[in-house]
């Protein structure tokens, strides 16, 4: 099984060198690395220069457009194993990892989906990860996140890869529309690999207010994706494969309002606790949903309000009940089709 790991990097001087160690020093390392550097001015590009001196198995990219998924697609391009992994300049690779699947019997699959480890401020902790190929649960759990997915390259490149517009959220956008396409997937359960941080600036300060404009363009894209998907092909792969989309479609516009209110409820929590004094209220969060993409009825409305108001007021873990009313509701609508 050879695989190519992608690494994107923008301004990470002093952790990119302990990432590609991590990486090239695993028990077995991948058949090539590929770094992408995103118009890092840091001094990032001169480092990377000269680590892979002597190092035939690194390849140095440039990507002057915008964003880890640019980049991304630019090390796809020029990967040539079966196999493709993105990993983030900042993380430390599991030294298990790749010898964990070497051998493995994953020629029926198109990806593999695995569990990942992170560091919350200071603390070590699993990530979410629920085993299901329902693409509600990635709408409001992001199970497929950057670090998660194992992917057979020409099937990446079949569904369309990452989606340049999407600046926040593309690893949760991606992992969205690969359910769509409702890949063969092996789920591996046994246990976490990697550690991934999570820094201070993902999770206090401006997160969310100041990248407001770029939540709301990649929430807007996959409702789009969701509505022009009813009526056309998501990309080559489903013009040629029609019976590959997820069958319930209309399913998901009732989870992914929720997670929107979520999402509004979390910038007002910033309005509330001052974490952002410049920011005005945020109600136009909801206007992505329209009459003619989603009507919500009452009931779904009041379920949205309440998400929103407990996540404004600071509790944790809305998007576990917005599960649970998506899934309950919607399997009561498929059993009336039936």
């Amino acid at each position: 099984m050879e695989i190519t790991v992608i690494v994107p990097v923008k301004d990470r001087r002093e952790h990119i060198g302990k990432t590609l160690d991590s990486i090239l020093k695993a028990g077995i390392a991948p058949k090539e690395v590929i770094i992408v550097d995103n118009e890092s001015t840091d001094g990032t590009y001169q480092f990377c220069e000269q680590y892979i001196k002597n190092r035939p198995n690194i390849t140095l990219l440039r990507e002057t457009f915008p964003g880890a998924a640019a980049a991304r697609n630019k090390g796809l391009k020029s990967c040539k194993t079966e196999w493709v992994y993105f990993f983030d300049s900042d993380d430390l690779f599991d030294y298990n990892f790749i010898s964990t699947f070497q051998g493995a019997e994953v020629k029926d699959y198109d990806m593999i989906a695995i569990p990942t480890k992170q560091v919350v401020n200071g603390k070590s902790e699993v990530r979410t990860f629920i085993p299901s190929e329902d693409p509600r649960v990635q709408l409001l759990a992001n199970v497929l996140n950057t670090q998660g997915m194992l992917f057979r390259t020409q099937y990446l490149r079949d569904i369309g890869a990452w989606n340049p517009a999407c600046r926040i959220w593309d690893d949760w956008e991606l992992g969205l529309r690969t359910m769509l396409h409702q890949p063969r997937i092996l789920w591996y359960t046994a246990h976490p690999f990697h550690t991934i941080y999570v820094h201070s600036e993902s999770l206090t300060g401006e997160s969310f207010s100041s990248n407001y404009k770029e939540l709301k363009r990649t929430l807007t894209i996959a409702i789009n994706d969701l509505q022009s998907s009813i009526l056309q092909p998501l990309s080559t792969y489903h013009a040629q494969h029609l019976a590959s989309l997820y069958p319930h479609l209309d399913l998901l516009m009732y989870p992914l309002y929720l997670r929107t209110s979520i999402l509004l409820g979390l910038l007002q929590n910033e309005k509330m606790t001052g974490k952002c004094k410049k920011y005005k209220m945020a109600a136009k969060a909801l206007t992505i949903f329209r009459a003619d993409n989603f009507n919500p009825t009452f009931s779904q409305k009041c379920m949205g309000n309440l998400l929103r108001i407990y996540t404004m007021l600071g509790g944790r873990g809305a998007w576990r009940v917005a599960l649970k009313a998506s899934l309950t509701k919607s399997a009561r609508k498929v059993n009336r089709k039936k």
